[in-house]
């Protein structure tokens, strides 16, 4: 079969490679798309935490956001049958230490996250994966189910600070993250989203997709999150732009003993923002880490309409012709939002 594997830092590339057979507890997908994030960009790099602690080694098989259809599985699997067009969780933990019992198991000192630390992803034609974490996505079409990994990410974030009706939330970041997780919250009832971007095109399609606020380039930020509240500012604060930048204007966007959510900024950087303005007004900053126990419900959302995941596909690009779809996902910009490639 054809796969894409990272041998090290900056060195991508296609081979064959023998089919997989699933052991027991175990599922045969044969995938038909896979997403390129900024965590793909960032193994391929060597900049990523795991690979720069050692943590996680080279080679690895990317893609960690997948569709497919079951086409095997082994001994022990029910309620999956040949033909099944699935999904798969990209944290598995162990299972039985008091994290994962928890329902934490994206937290277990012994996580393994599927492309990303030692497990292969989807990046080839078949993909093995454990069936405990692997979820049914009925009729959605298969290009949507590779962005349910995503849309799971949004959805976490706003369990996680507790989006609620009573609550006015504010976005920095208008990427694939950020636009799911002001869906996510005004699925979850949030009586007010506003959406922040340096881009005018993801500003337009935030408001498109149900945001009530998105704040173009130029606007002060600061007086139109007043205007937006009527002077009282967030209750919670999502950072879903992966910068210091975001994360500065998140934490500023909080109402007193406002929750301020943390998802893309994972920098081994120093941040070297005043505590006083945590402690000050009894702010809470909420690590984001993945997405569990939330892809059932994640996957229903996207089938009932609450949150909407077509639109951000921005590019398709065929196995083949990966080294395009790694550059522009890695180049970004006004028109990308997310990078499938086509297995």
């Amino acid at each position: 079969m054809k796969a894409l594997r990272i041998e090290g830092p900056n060195d991508i590339k296609m081979l064959e490679a023998p089919r997989p057979t699933p052991g027991p507890d175990e599922v045969l997908v044969q995938v038909a798309f896979a997403g390129v994030c900024h965590t793909d960009i960032e193994v391929l790099r060597g900049t990523h935490g795991a690979y720069r602690s050692g943590w996680a080694q080279y080679p690895v098989v990317p893609g960690h956001e997948w569709s497919g259809w079951v086409r095997d599985v082994g001994a022990g699997v029910v309620g999956l049958e040949h033909g099944d067009l699935v999904t798969g969780e990209t944290g598995a933990g162990c299972m039985k230490c008091r994290l994962c019992l928890t329902g934490a198991h994206n937290c277990c000192p012994d996580v393994l996250e599927t492309g990303i630390i030692k497990r292969d992803g989807a990046m080839r034609e078949f993909h093995v994966h454990p069936a405990a974490f692997v979820h049914s996505l009925g009729d959605l079409p298969a290009a949507e189910g590779a962005l349910v990994e995503p849309a799971s990410v949004g959805v976490y974030a706003c369990k996680r600070v507790g989006v609620s009706p009573s609550d006015r939330v504010a976005v920095c970041g208008g990427g694939s993250i950020g636009q799911l997780c002001a869906q996510a919250a005004r699925a979850f009832g949030a009586r007010t989203v506003m959406l922040t971007s340096r881009s005018r095109e993801k500003l337009e399609l935030a408001e498109r997709l149900g945001a009530d606020r998105a704040v173009r380039p130029g606007e002060d930020l600061a007086e139109t999150a007043l205007e937006v509240t009527d002077g009282d500012l967030f209750d919670v604060t999502i950072e879903a732009a992966g910068t210091h930048a975001a994360l500065n204007d998140a934490i500023s966007l909080a109402a007193p003993r406002g929750r301020v959510a943390v998802v893309g900024d994972a920098s081994a950087e120093p941040f070297g923002y005043s505590l006083a303005s945590v402690i000050g007004v009894e702010l809470s900053i909420i690590g984001v880490r993945g997405s569990p126990s939330v892809w059932p419900e994640t996957i229903d959302l996207i089938r009932r309409g609450k949150i909407n995941v077509g639109p951000l596909v921005s590019h398709c690009y065929p196995i083949d012709e990966y080294e395009v779809a790694f550059s522009v996902a890695e180049r970004g910009g006004a028109d990308v939002l997310k990078v499938l490639v086509e297995i």
